[in-house]
């Protein structure tokens, strides 16, 4: 569906429309909702414009090793960041004036690190990972039918909007309380940083018995952290603020280390709905779009795990009980076309990489080093 103009739409918020919560005078700027499940946006640091990441995971924000040596910062001063999956040493840099949705945030401390695994994952060269700090203060506005979002100094909400208290745990990761499958409520990471609808604790699942009986089989989580191994299902059903998604895409992890949280909710959740991050008062608000406006969360049926390069993509993960694995795939492979059409830089903008998601018994053409042609059919293996 085409996006609604940014005038008509700023009309409509003057006559009492869904936005009109915000201040009149709040400035909207586009996202790109990349591969379906990343929030890419512009920013400017210390005067470079770089391709960012907008993580509410993060409590701190991340600069690239490579960005911080282009800004003359050494981040000789080293510190362990935490990651719910694991941890990893970082530098500090001090000091950094952010552009972003067209205004001026100053960090006095941020930190950096490798973003080489991120970036491979993404295919793209990922420089900042913006995290909670430059949200500070400010509403993070997020209309996703629009692929537009905005800062703004309050939120009033309205009759449209639910909403729920946001908090933080005990190693600041912003929370919120959701029902999993019915179950009572329980403290979920709020993680517009994840590319996974839903992330649960292995002990939680286990422990209300949420893998029973369903199909199962595995993935690969990457971050700053490094990579872990995950088991992928499906959950029948989520509410957050009350408001109900059904049939999600989910992993569960052995390693969960959150001792706060049992999970976290991902981007593609959280893209079924309009959304408001309210970092002045600590609340959550949604509004459910309709079915046919809502992205879909995606749900792989190639079991191969991915790396892009700039001419290939490389295998990293084969997933148990998948088409890939039932082929004889295994982690180095490399496909350098897609139904006859090159891997080449332009592999995650356009709408080559949605192939993995395609409709079960889709049969796909993948060309590997050498020339030879491998056919996988798609399916839903779990």
């Amino acid at each position: 569906m085409a996006a609604t103009p940014s005038r008509l739409l700023a009309m409509m918020a003057r006559r009492g429309g869904l936005w009109s919560g915000l201040p009149s005078d709040a400035d909207w700027d586009s996202f790109e909702m990349a591969t379906g499940d990343t929030l890419v946006v512009r920013a400017d640091v210390g005067g470079i414009s770089v391709t960012a990441v907008l993580d509410s995971g993060s409590a701190a924000s991340i600069i690239s090793a490579s960005l911080a040596r282009r800004l003359g910062l050494d981040g000789a001063e080293k510190r362990t960041i935490r990651g719910l999956g694991g941890r990893a040493s970082a530098g500090i840099v001090r000091d950094l004036d952010v552009v972003i949705g067209k205004q001026a945030r100053y960090l006095a401390l941020a930190y950096t690190a490798d973003l080489d695994t991120a970036s491979a994952a993404f295919g793209r060269q990922i420089d900042l990972i913006l995290g909670q700090d430059v949200l500070a203060g400010r509403c993070l506005a997020l209309d996703f039918a629009n692929a537009r979002y905005a800062l703004a100094e309050r939120f009033a909400g309205g009759p449209d909007w639910a909403s729920a208290p946001m908090g933080h745990g005990s190693n600041r990761e912003l929370l919120d309380y959701a029902s999993i499958g019915g179950l009572d409520p329980v403290p979920l990471v709020v993680d517009l940083g994840s590319s996974t609808a839903l992330i649960l604790s292995r002990d939680y699942t286990d422990r209300h018995g949420l893998l029973d009986g369903k199909p199962r089989s595995t993935a690969i989580l990457g971050g700053v952290d490094g990579k872990r191994l995950a088991t992928s299902f499906m959950v029948d059903r989520t509410e957050v603020a009350g408001l109900r998604v059904d049939v999600i895409p989910a992993l569960a992890v052995d390693d969960w280390l959150s001792g706060s949280t049992v999970g976290n909710i991902g981007l593609p959740l959280f893209a079924q709905f309009d959304v408001v991050l309210d970092f002045t008062i600590g609340r959550l608000w949604l509004h459910a779009l309709a079915a046919s406006r809502r992205p879909a969360m995606l749900e792989d049926h190639s079991g191969l795990g991915l790396a892009t390069s700039t001419n290939a993509l490389v295998v990293v993960h084969v997933a148990a009980g998948s088409p890939a694995a039932r082929d004889g795939w295994v982690i180095g492979d490399r496909i350098v076309a897609v139904d006859g059409r090159p891997v080449d830089v332009t592999y995650t903008r356009g709408a080559l990489w949605r192939w993995r998601f395609g409709a079960a018994g889709r049969r796909v053409k993948l060309t590997v080093d050498g020339g030879a042609v491998r056919e996988i059919q798609l399916v839903d293996y779990y």
